[in-house]
């Protein structure tokens, strides 16, 4: 089976478009997630399989590089393909063109499977279902995590609600975005059409009635927000907008 066989059509939605006609960061999560759940469904590596077995896939980055602006009046063709196995790390590519065949955005994923009833990475060598073998074509350069030593700045606390909380039991990660769109102020959203790339970076759990704080901080044309858990201390969460 060739993964890269499938194409699914798909439309922005006119919500995840802002008032200068931009598409906000978390639009380009949901994009990327819906595509992945109809073809996770078509290959038969849903939650329905992956359940049986007492696994979960779970999202640990995500890089998206923006080639041109999205029209959320258009269709966008995509498709997806697991592209390599480091360890536990599942490494997932994307591409997304428009009717004409012009590239709009493609990226990369890194993604777990979870032990479901104890919340721990599965770290077997062999799985439990067959996943093929890996199509090692990779659309950009990508990693699964993020360090830094910039000084970030407190711009807001928050809590996590019942709305935030996907099927797996902690916040979807298209929430993070969302966070994320929340942290830039009036000129960092008018200048949303300068971004050429986000990197997402999911580090450790949210879990309902959480509560944590949102950083800020900029280098180079690039805006971080950093999301910490207000009880344990721990990164939750960190996405780089870059020019």
């Amino acid at each position: 089976m060739n993964e890269k066989d499938f194409v699914y059509e798909l439309m922005a939605d006119s919500s995840d478009i802002n008032e200068n006609n931009c598409l906000k960061p978390y639009a380009y999560q949901d994009l990327f997630g819906k595509v992945v759940d109809k073809h996770l469904n078509n290959v038969n590596l849903n939650v329905d399989t992956t359940i049986k077995y007492n696994l979960v896939w779970v999202l640990i980055s995500l890089s998206v590089e923006i080639v041109k602006p999205v029209d959320p009046h258009r269709k966008l063709l995509a498709q997806t393909w697991y592209s390599q196995r480091k360890g536990p790390l599942f490494r997932r590519e994307f591409v997304f063109t428009n009717e004409s065949s012009e590239l709009v955005f493609h990226g990369s994923s890194f993604s777990v499977l979870m032990e479901y009833d104890n919340r721990k990475i599965f770290r077997k060598k062999e799985l439990p279902f067959d996943l093929g073998l890996p199509k090692e074509e990779f659309t950009i350069e990508a990693y699964p995590s993020f360090k830094t030593h910039l000084e970030f700045e407190k711009i807001d606390d928050r809590k996590v609600y019942n709305s935030f909380i996907d099927y797996i039991g902690h916040v979807n990660n298209t929430r993070y975005g969302e966070f994320a769109y929340d942290a830039l102020d009036e000129e960092e959203r008018n200048s949303l059409d300068r971004i050429r790339r986000y990197d997402m970076f999911f580090n450790s759990e949210l879990r309902i009635n959480d509560t944590f704080s949102v950083y800020k901080a900029k280098e180079d044309k690039k805006i971080f927000v950093r999301g910490i858990n207000n009880a344990t201390g721990e990164v939750s969460f960190d996405i780089i907008m870059s020019e």
